[in-house]
């Protein structure tokens, strides 16, 4: 049954026999007059919170809030409501049934306000603005979900884990997430959901299809939200600012974790390594290092990616596509930070500057593995030999090492397990891939895919072919190469310019960090002192490899008869001066 909304020119009256059926009924028409145009005369008042009602029936409905009794139940999920509307809505959630269709589109829907709500979007109806930024919602209670995010008030508190939440919404499906309670399940992957919106999302996923088309640019998407988020950008609509430094923002998490930048917050600990971030998706992007989880395969080369935005880039190796283009050179690349990263040979901006040393770098990334040199510090262990190291990716180098070692036990795997997802046998080995074609083992299941295409590569013709003189020149002297990894060698030859020039000696050296490292010779301090004769070094490397006669200390105890130091450690240079004392 329609719901009719014009009420100007109907009258009160009972509607008479044979009359439309989308006539309202004279309860609907009592209540509108009620609440429409005599705002003032409302009889029935509640005893507990004073609220006012116009008629008993909606007095009696609004009483059972206050109560905590649930006397209907649903016969199928024993889910309790207080009235038998609510019970009736809940119902439709088993049987799927929607009978409340819209007239303009023809989209259904379960409840009677949500067609309500979904028709002001044809009307563009939108009363209830915002006093802050100006934005606009169909109903009331929408705008007062928005206005906590100005104000920061949330007053939904979970006493499970003490989390807020603004939206009643969120804090229901957070709810169900504590109880376990997750009906929805997908049935190509058996992932469970609180909402069956979210599972008809994920689904999404499963088949490829994206209903939800751009006008403006044809991109299709899978979620509305989506869709809304990127309308944005045709717009250039950024309703939530930073008050701080002025950025604005598309959606409300991204503002939110950018006001974390400025307040130095990072709620998202990571029970592993005790590293915290600011964002829920960093971190989440992080728990997948740890666990090596790779969900998003390639299908041109089998090669895994934790991130479906890492796959798409990807993919562009494959298709030759590169949408980044640069506008100095026309240079173009497959992924956005690439391009930011050749900019700086454009401009040579080098932002992040260290304080010690005062070297700068074109990415923070780089200045932090930098800054390690200073510091000491050496985050990287292995697990066998308890080696540290300053980046990963020396230590996966290292590991590799023990591979070679010793022979390592491989744990068995279940044929439903991924390759990638090899466990280890103890905590003290590391994983072995072996090669399907030859007896090859390596330490990643990347290094196998890699190697395993080279069996694929057909073996090189055996024809001589002629080939021509290439167009690389030496720009110095003029040589012509075919490669340019030749001329590139071939450069090396030439002497290089060494603008930075010592004062003491006149050496020259190329850079600034080689110039500050040779005049340490000229310094008369040796910062670096052996602890046990005391010779001091330029360098804390050359302390190893000194020769220095007392370096080497071997404490021993002298059990020789008649010494004077028998059970007395005594310091000697090595072994040998032991022997003849």
């Amino acid at each position: 049954m329609a719901v009719v909304c014009e009420f100007q020119d109907m009258k009160m009256a009972s509607p008479q026999p044979g009359s439309s059926p989308d006539s309202p009924s004279p309860s609907t028409l009592n209540s509108h007059k009620f609440s429409a145009h005599d705002k003032d005369w409302q009889p029935y008042t509640c005893e507990q919170c004073e609220k006012t009602f116009p008629s008993r029936s909606q007095l009696s409905k609004h009483q059972r809030s206050h109560s905590a009794l649930r006397p209907f139940q649903c016969p199928q999920c024993h889910k309790a409501y207080k009235t038998p509307t609510e019970l009736r809505n809940h119902t439709r959630s088993h049987t799927g049934e929607k009978p409340f269709v819209c007239s303009e589109c023809g989209k259904a829907f379960m409840q009677a306000i949500c067609l309500r709500i979904h028709m002001t979007q044809h009307s563009g109806e939108r009363p209830h603005s915002c006093p802050h930024c100006s934005k606009s919602y169909p109903t009331l209670s929408k705008l007062k979900v928005h206005q906590r995010s100005h104000t920061g008030e949330k007053p939904y508190f979970c006493v499970e884990c003490g989390k807020s939440f603004a939206d009643p919404s969120v804090y229901r499906k957070h709810r169900r997430n504590h109880q376990g309670h997750r009906p929805y399940s997908c049935g190509l992957c058996g992932k469970t959901y609180t909402e069956l919106k979210d599972l008809k999302n994920h689904e999404r996923s499963h088949t490829g299809e994206k209903p939800y088309l751009c006008s403006d640019c044809g991109k299709a998407f899978s979620r509305s939200s989506s869709l809304a988020c990127h309308l944005r950008i045709h717009s250039q609509s950024k309703p939530y600012q930073c008050e701080q430094c002025g950025k604005g923002f598309t959606q409300l998490s991204s503002y939110q974790s950018h006001l974390r930048t400025h307040s130095g917050e990072k709620p998202f600990l990571c029970p592993q390594c005790g590293k915290m971030f600011s964002d829920p998706s960093s971190f989440r992007r992080h728990q997948r290092a740890h666990s090596g989880f790779k969900p998003y395969p390639c299908d041109k080369c089998a090669k895994r990616f934790r991130q479906p935005a890492d796959l798409a880039v990807h993919l562009r190796v494959h298709s030759g596509q590169r949408p980044y283009k640069c506008q100095s050179c026309d240079k173009a690349f497959v992924a956005s930070w690439d391009l930011r990263r050749h900019m700086l040979v454009h401009t040579g901006l080098r932002p992040f500057s260290c304080s010690e040393c005062g070297k700068s770098f074109a990415e923070r990334s780089s200045l932090n593995k930098h800054c390690r040199v200073h510091s000491g510090e050496r985050p990287f262990k292995c697990s066998l030999c308890f080696k540290a190291f300053v980046v990963s990716s020396s230590l996966r180098k290292h590991e590799r090492t023990h591979l070679a070692e010793r022979p390592l036990q491989q744990q068995p795997v279940s044929e439903s397990a991924q390759p990638f997802s090899m466990s280890l046998s103890s905590p003290t080995t590391l994983p072995q891939f072996s090669c399907s074609h030859c007896d090859a083992t390596f330490g990643t299941w990347e290094e196998v895919q890699a190697h395993e295409r080279l069996h694929s590569i057909p073996p090189p013709s055996t024809t001589t072919v002629a080939l021509p003189l290439g167009p690389h020149n030496c720009p110095l002297c003029q040589a012509e190469f075919v490669q340019l990894s030749d001329l590139r060698a071939h450069e090396k030859t030439h002497p290089k310019p060494r603008p930075h020039i010592c004062e003491s000696c006149g050496k020259g050296f190329l850079n600034q960090a080689g110039l500050r490292k040779h005049q340490r010779i000229h310094s008369p301090t040796r910062p670096h002192a052996c602890p046990y004769c005391g010779k001091a070094f330029l360098f804390a490397a050359y302390l190893p490899s000194s020769k220095c006669c007392s370096f080497i200390h071997y404490r021993s105890q002298c059990y020789l008869s008649g010494c004077s130091s028998i059970g007395v450690f005594i310091s000697f240079p090595d072994p040998a001066s032991h022997c003849v004392h």
